[in-house]
């Protein structure tokens, strides 16, 4: 008898050394911490020994986040990181990060630019809503999954988005209320939840493939010009009907091409694609597909995209 007693509070001596040896290695990492390389930058640490970024204080409006600090990969934004920041303008995420958090660059009215990760998975909820400066949303080259709600909610001057193929939800308001003219939805989305679209008055075109079997209420309400291209017996053309949406049926084959370079739509890369993003560029607003048009993959829209199509052209790259 004495034995098993002794065995017992053996065990639990044992336990409680465990404990407190893990207390111990969780009250050494700092939950929260700065790093003189990186000024302003405050890092977290995450539950699987990765770092995030959980704030900002700097002056610098250009952030630039580093992929490793300690010795540790430094792979998501935590949420609120940024919230009503007004001294970032662009963000450049390293090649390693998959997520963006909840309400991670809430109202941030001065941010105009994101380099996003190739890596990036998740985009959360209300991430960029109220981002007035930010013109685009270049997705394309990352491996995307989920656009969470209101994700670009009110981001008044959005206009040119191009979404990864890797693309299965859009959930509720999650391109409400921008300037965005043309979305093509990759094959492969499956959700377009309630209000994705809506009040968008500049959007005139969207191709959603057959592939979207789960559509929410009022998806396009308030976007009064907008004409919906889909398959012939899709779920969207239904939807359509049901909600007397302008709609034309459009075979997949014949949407607009995801070839790189292609700006205008025509399956060709050649000097009219060039011309094509000199006239955006310049102001004039043609028939664009912006899916397209990043085409050195900096996630902005500008000049250096024209010149690498014309030495593409030329057989320079």
């Amino acid at each position: 008898m004495k034995k098993a007693i002794s065995l017992v509070i053996a065990l639990i001596i044992a336990a409680f050394s465990v404990l407190s040896v893990a207390a111990a290695d969780v009250l050494k990492k700092p939950t929260e911490f700065t790093h003189t390389d990186y000024p302003g930058i405050e890092f977290g640490n995450d539950w699987d020994d990765n770092l995030m970024v959980t704030g900002y204080t700097g002056a610098d409006p250009k952030l630039v986040v580093p992929e490793t600090v300690y010795n540790k990969s430094v792979l998501r934004f935590e949420e609120n990181a940024l919230e009503n920041n007004t001294v970032v303008q662009s963000v450049i995420m390293n090649d390693n990060m998959t997520n963006v958090r909840d309400r991670a660059f809430y109202k941030c009215t001065n941010l105009s630019h994101i380099y996003y990760s190739p890596k990036l998975q998740v985009i959360g909820k209300n991430v960029f809503t109220y981002d007035t400066n930010l013109t685009n949303a270049f997705l394309r080259n990352t491996v995307v999954n989920q656009i969470d709600s209101n994700a670009y909610m009110s981001c008044s001057n959005l206009e040119y988005v191009s979404l990864p193929d890797s693309l299965k939800t859009i959930n509720g308001a999650g391109f409400n209320g921008t300037a965005v003219r043309k979305i093509v939805l990759p094959n492969g989305v499956e959700t377009i939840g309630a209000r994705s679209f809506a009040n968008n008055a500049k959007l005139e075109k969207i191709y959603v493939p057959a592939s979207v079997s789960i559509i929410g209420s009022s998806v396009l309400s308030g976007s009064a010009n907008v004409t919906v291209y889909t398959p012939e017996g899709s779920e969207m053309q239904t939807y359509c009907q049901n909600n007397s949406i302008n709609c034309e049926t459009l075979s997949e084959e014949y949407f607009p091409s995801r070839l790189l370079g292609d700006t205008n739509g025509d399956k060709e890369v050649n000097i009219n694609d060039v011309t094509f993003i000199q006239r955006e560029i310049a102001g004039y607003k043609t028939d664009f597909y912006p899916d397209n048009c990043d085409y050195n993959g900096d996630c902005k829209l500008n000049i250096n995209d024209a010149t690498d199509i014309q030495y593409h052209i030329v057989g320079l790259k």
